[in-house]
């Protein structure tokens, strides 16, 4: 992952307006903070809301802010193997997706600008996986929005506790009592849910925790039992064998690898 430029809340207090007739060269992630009016090719979207978009490379694109001051993200980019990265997507580039999870984002693109200035020996595999944390995240924003199993009985009581449940990793959940919320019993929830999301509730609780905690071993100093405890973990040692159970490796040799 080759990042070209990337800087961390832009404001322009008079506004913007910028058109790219030809586009540019490489991929370009927009974190638009402010109302703007978007378009790319011939469509034109109306962001009310914080959102990204990914605009491919030659694509044609431009936007003008609708308010003052105008804020956003930027990170101009290149993948190693663009193929093998837009495989990965599970979003589609050149259209903005609301972000529900500013909280988790934000912090993301935080500590990819900041690496990108930094250039440490490692950076390119650092910013690899801090890329591709991100685009799991805006990913989340975009099924949150976009699922397409409605017809599924209960789906809006089960889409609130997925959000909820995806919204905050610190929190240690419980089956049970996330079922009680929706009025029915722990099994019958989850059948409806792997039904509605093709993954089980447990597995999104995990997989949001080793996420999180990737974020933090790449992006701060804080000891693996520190990380444990901030992750709702009762004891360290269930949070490392279930850290390497999903990645392979321990939440220390993930850090040193990336280090």
């Amino acid at each position: 992952m080759h990042i070209h430029n990337a800087i961390y809340n832009t404001i322009h207090k008079d506004g913007i307006s910028l058109s790219r007739a030809s586009g540019i060269a490489d991929f370009l992630l927009l974190y638009i903070k402010t109302p703007t009016l978007l378009q790319v090719y011939e469509n034109t979207y109306t962001i009310t809301d914080p959102s990204v978009v990914i605009i491919s490379g030659y694509t044609p694109y431009k936007y003008l802010s609708v308010t003052k001051p105008y804020c956003d993200d930027y990170i101009h980019f290149l993948p190693r193997d663009t193929d093998g990265f837009l495989k990965e997507l599970h979003f589609p580039l050149n259209k903005p997706i609301k972000i529900n999870n500013h909280h988790l984002i934000d912090p993301i693109i935080h500590a990819i600008c900041r690496e990108y200035y930094e250039a440490t020996e490692y950076v390119l595999d650092i910013q690899y996986h801090q890329m591709m944390l991100l685009m799991s995240r805006i990913g989340e924003s975009w099924s949150a929005e976009h699922y397409q199993n409605s017809h599924v009985p209960y789906f809006e009581n089960l889409m609130t506790i997925r959000k909820k449940v995806l919204a905050d990793p610190t929190k240690n959940w419980k089956i049970k009592d996330l079922a009680k919320e929706t009025t029915l019993s722990p099994a019958y929830f989850q059948v409806l849910y792997k039904k509605a999301f093709g993954t089980t509730c447990l597995s999104d609780i995990i997989d949001n925790k080793i996420a999180t905690a990737k974020e933090y071993l790449l992006s701060t100093d804080m000891s693996v039992a520190d990380i444990s405890v901030e992750l709702g973990y009762s004891q360290v040692y269930h949070f490392i064998r279930q850290f390497k159970k999903n990645t392979g490796v321990t939440p220390g040799a993930f850090r040193k690898s990336m280090r």
